[in-house]
């Protein structure tokens, strides 16, 4: 039997009082609610956003009421008709407005929210977003890239703030970070991405082009071969971004390949 892909998580969601289908929990997502449709609400506007195709425009709805894992809350608005997407979403913005704690459990492949997390874990303070998404302030880790050569680092390693994405179960990252693949129309690249506390993961990962983007967008494939269970603690708006993670690994010693992700065998 085939093994399961890396996981999506998703809660329940309540839009103005009416249940529609499940949300992604997405803390690479720059905003509070995403809709895949407006669920009787009127579009009052349009936006422009990032997406991995470039800039597209999306319906904003009015204000409303909803219930995300049972945590209520009032948004503003909330973005339709995402094209890299046919789903609901709640963003960063989200736990950043409630100040609620994202439990992630790959073991049993479900996310809960909480009010705090446990003691004890490793704790790692969120890195700040890197210069060209300085208002883009989600969960960023500093890691370390190698190129790869088989399961042994190639050439020097390069210093990167990576995005950790609940909401991509496939980590990704800009060609041009290591050089063109030996493959230059290649749609992935094989690499280890290093963590001083965390340990190693090589990985092939995908490849993308779109400018504006994190350059490292580290996705629950890698995630899952660190640690079994991550605590997401974003610092409320008022406190001006930050955060920190409180993760459980199946050893708190750093062991120098915990594994592998990704399609590398």
């Amino acid at each position: 039997m085939a093994p399961l892909p890396p996981p999506l998580f998703t809660v329940p969601l309540v839009v103005a009082g009416e249940p529609v289908d499940a949300a992604i929990v997405d803390t690479g997502g720059g905003y509070e609610v995403l809709l895949r449709q407006r669920f009787g609400l009127d579009v009052v506007g349009s936006a422009q956003v990032l997406a991995f195709g470039g800039r597209e425009i999306v319906d904003v709805t009015e204000g409303f009421s909803y219930t995300a894992g049972g945590v209520s809350s009032l948004a503003p608005f909330a973005i339709v008709g995402l094209s890299t997407c046919d789903c609901n979403g709640v963003g960063y913005h989200f736990f950043r407005k409630t100040g609620i704690v994202l439990d992630v459990d790959f073991a049993a492949r479900a996310a809960h929210f909480v009010r705090a997390a446990p003691l004890g874990g490793l704790m790692i303070p969120f890195s700040p977003p890197p210069a060209h998404l300085a208002g883009f302030d989600s969960a960023f880790l500093d890691v370390q890239l190698f190129a790869r050569a088989g399961n042994e680092a190639a050439g020097e390693g390069r210093a990167v703030s990576g995005l950790l994405d609940t909401g991509a179960n496939r980590t990704t990252m800009h060609r041009r970070l290591l050089g063109a693949p030996d493959d230059a129309g290649s749609a992935d690249q094989d690499i280890i991405i290093a963590h001083d506390r965390l340990g190693a993961v090589a990985a092939t990962v995908g490849l993308f082009d779109t400018d504006g983007l994190p350059d490292l967008i580290i996705g629950t494939d890698v995630m899952a071969v660190w640690a079994d269970r991550w605590y997401f603690a974003f610092a409320a708006d008022s406190d001006g971004g930050g955060g920190r993670l409180t993760i459980f690994t199946d050893s708190q010693e750093v062991n120098p390949m915990r594994g592998v992700a990704g399609r590398f065998p």
